[in-house]
């Protein structure tokens, strides 16, 4: 793998106009892992930007162990950015990392489940958007949002506009 440090944005593919933009699949397991140690591989959609870019998750013995992108990714060819690579699943094997959403009740932090939680953040940001706009802090991360929760609910990809972008390379 290309050095991201050095290089954040990876390998560079250049295209001449009127060609498609290249796929560069990015990758990143655990150290000491290859492809032929993960168990299966599980579609998920980040959401640590307002991109949503479409990745696959690495699953070894029920824990995550690594990201790839997905070469069907209308947004981003399959490319991550770094905080997909590096930043979105070595936390999850932390052992003070949350497993099921929290909803405030009456000052309290409650488990619920997921339904709920989805419903309150969609709630929430629909009254938000009539009350404020789309220009309200809420905005962008809606548009983010309604992408996993259709992706979460089983539906096609749906493309939406998004007020953060990044530089192709």
């Amino acid at each position: 793998m290309v050095d991201r440090i050095g290089d954040i944005g990876g390998t560079r593919t250049p295209f001449a106009r009127g060609e498609k933009w290249p796929v560069r699949v990015d990758q990143k397991l655990a150290d000491g892992l290859g492809e032929d140690d993960v168990d299966r591989w599980v579609q998920s959609a980040c959401t640590l930007c307002s991109n949503g870019c479409v990745c696959d998750i690495a699953v070894k013995d029920g824990r995550m162990v690594g990201v790839r992108g997905r070469a069907i990714d209308i947004v981003n060819h399959a490319r991550l950015g770094p905080k997909e690579l590096f930043g979105s699943w070595q936390g999850m094997s932390n052992d003070d990392r949350l497993t099921r959403p929290l909803i405030r009740i009456g000052g309290e932090l409650v488990e619920t489940d997921w339904d709920t939680a989805m419903s309150r953040i969609v709630e929430r940001s629909r009254q938000l958007l009539a009350d404020k706009g789309p220009l309200s802090p809420t905005g962008h991360v809606l548009s983010a949002l309604t992408r996993v929760r259709l992706r979460w609910r089983g539906s096609r990809t749906c493309t939406l506009r998004c007020v953060q972008g990044r530089t192709r390379r």
